[in-house]
């Protein structure tokens, strides 16, 4: 779940983003994992689910540890940057601000070293290649 105030806007990298609404520190937790608002799936979950369900994952999900988070807020519409103004912490159990943030800036995450490969879910859903998909964390 969100840490921080922010807002979804209209993004030049694509589509829609999530633009801070307050000055972050560099440090600050952007977002967590916060059952019950965000959730964790399974392989087998997703084998049940509806190609809708599947492509709602795909698009907005992604891969940590062999399973799929998705984030139950606007997290979800942080983009790719090859240059993140956010980003793991050590133990990657959480987002961080990597440099200070400024109010009506977007939030975007490197999503090359954020998520892991989708190899559990071969066959079961197709990811978009990274780095298109516009999810959070």
């Amino acid at each position: 779940m969100l840490r921080v105030k922010t807002s979804v806007k209209p993004s030049r990298i694509q589509g829609l983003g999530l633009f801070a609404e307050e000055r972050i520190p560099r440090g600050t937790v952007i977002w967590a994992f916060d059952q019950p608002l965000d959730q964790r799936y399974w392989p087998g979950d997703v084998a049940r689910m509806s190609a809708a369900a599947k492509a709602f994952l795909a698009r907005y999900a992604y891969c940590e540890r062999g399973t799929l988070v998705l984030c139950g807020d606007h997290a979800r519409f942080m983009n790719h940057s090859d240059v993140p103004n956010c980003g793991n912490n050590a133990s990657r159990t959480a987002t961080v601000a990597v440099r200070d943030i400024e109010p009506g800036e977007e939030l975007t995450d490197d999503y090359t070293s954020m998520e892991d490969p989708w190899s559990e879910f071969q066959g079961i859903i197709e990811s978009e290649p990274v780095p298109s998909r516009p999810s959070l964390h």
